[in-house]
C-alpha cells in the first residue's frame, strides 16, 4: 500500500491520501502531474495562508512551485535532475566539495550544491546563499550549507517522526485483504496523533502508558452492562487499578463482594489504602470501574474517583 502523508515537523499526521492506482485520476488543476495534484489535494485546507511547504523529490517541480505561489504558499524541496523547466546551467556545471551554483527567476530559486554528492534544491522561500550551522568539522573549520538545505533538514523530519511512533506498537498482521492493513494503520496513526497532542498539552508520561490509558477508556463504556466482579481479567494491565484514568469520569456505584466457595463474607484489600502502605480489608467494590477495585466506603471510594495521583 502507498500512502501520501502531510505532516508538520512534530510528526502529527494532518492529512493522508491512499494511492488507488492508475484509475485514481483526481485532478486539482489541469496540466499538472499526479505528484503535483497529490500535494495540492493534501494541503487544500492550508493554502492561501502564507504557509511554507517542504516536500521530497517525488513531488518537487517548477509547475508545482508556480501553482503554490498562486495560492500564496511557499515551497522548498529536493529536486530530481530529470524534471522539466530546470536551468541547463545548473544541471551541467561540475562542482567540487562545498561549491554551489544557483539560478533565480522571480521567487523560484534552483540550486545545486556538492557535498559528498550533488544535491539539487528548489525553493520559493530562500535565496540559496551559504549560511553557517554554528558547528565545526573535524578540521575545526566552520560548517556552511545553503540556507534552503538547512531549513529542509530541520523541517522534513515530521514524516519520519510519524513512522517512528507508529512502528513501536504496530498492529498490522499478514493478510490478503487490503482494508485489514489500511484500517488498523489509520487507527494507529490516530493514536499517535492523540499522543502528540497530549505531549503538546504538557503530558510527561510514556507512549506505552498513553496507549494503555486510551485502550482502557475505549473499552470502558458507562452505558454498557456493568462488569461482573467474578469475570476473569480481560488483559494483564487491568491489575493496574490506580493507572486506569477512566475511574475519573462517569458515574460509579458501590456493591458488596459476592461470597466465594470458602467464605460467606468475602473481603479484599482496599486499593487506596494498600497504595499508601496500609493494610485494610473491605467488603465493597466499585462495580462500574473496569477493574472492579475493592474500596473502603469512606473516604477511599471518593478519593479513588477524584484524585489522579493516589500516592
Amino acid at each position: 500500500m502507498k500512502l501520501y502523508v502531510l505532516c508538520p515537523p512534530n510528526g502529527y499526521v494532518w492529512n493522508v491520501s491512499v494511492y488507488c492506482g492508475r484509475g485514481d485520476q483526481t485532478q486539482t488543476l489541469p496540466g499538472l502531474g499526479h505528484a503535483e495534484n497529490v500535494v495540492l489535494k493534501l494541503a487544500e485546507s492550508l493554502l492561501d495562508k502564507g504557509r511554507e511547504l517542504y516536500v521530497d523529490n517525488f513531488y518537487t517541480s517548477v509547475p508545482l512551485a508556480k501553482a503554490l505561489l498562486r495560492r500564496k504558499t511557499l515551497l522548498c524541496g529536493t529536486l530530481r535532475k530529470n524534471r522539466k523547466f530546470l536551468p541547463p546551467k545548473v544541471l551541467s556545471t561540475k562542482l567540487h566539495k562545498g561549491q554551489v551554483v544557483r539560478r533565480r527567476k522571480g521567487r523560484i530559486v534552483v540550486l545545486k550544491w556538492h557535498d559528498k554528492r550533488d544535491v539539487l534544491m528548489l525553493s520559493t522561500i530562500h535565496s540559496g546563499k551559504m549560511a553557517s550551522r554554528g558547528k565545526l568539522n573535524r578540521r575545526r573549520e566552520e560548517v556552511v550549507k545553503p540556507d534552503c538545505i538547512m531549513a529542509y533538514n530541520a523541517s522534513m523530519g515530521g514524516t519520519d517522526r510519524s513512522d517512528q511512533l507508529t512502528s513501536y506498537y504496530n498492529p498490522l498482521r499478514k493478510s490478503l485483504k487490503w482494508y485489514r492493513k489500511v484500517m488498523p494503520h489509520m487507527f494507529d496513526v490516530a493514536m499517535s496523533n492523540a499522543y502528540l497532542v497530549y505531549k503538546e498539552l504538557g503530558g510527561v508520561k510514556t507512549h506505552l502508558w498513553f496507549r494503555l490509558q486510551a485502550t482502557r477508556c475505549l473499552l470502558h463504556d458507562d452505558d454498557s452492562a456493568l462488569v461482573s466482579p467474578t469475570a476473569p481479567a480481560v488483559a494483564p494491565f487491568v491489575k493496574c487499578k490506580d493507572r486506569d484514568l477512566a475511574r475519573l469520569t462517569g458515574r460509579h456505584f458501590l456493591d458488596v463482594l459476592p461470597p466465594t466457595a470458602t467464605k460467606q463474607i468475602h473481603m479484599k484489600k482496599c486499593v487506596v489504602c494498600a497504595g499508601r502502605g496500609t493494610r485494610k480489608e473491605t467488603r465493597y467494590f466499585c462495580k462500574t470501574c473496569f477493574s472492579s477495585p475493592a474500596l473502603c466506603v469512606v473516604p477511599c471510594f471518593e478519593l479513588f474517583h477524584t484524585l489522579e495521583d493516589l500516592k
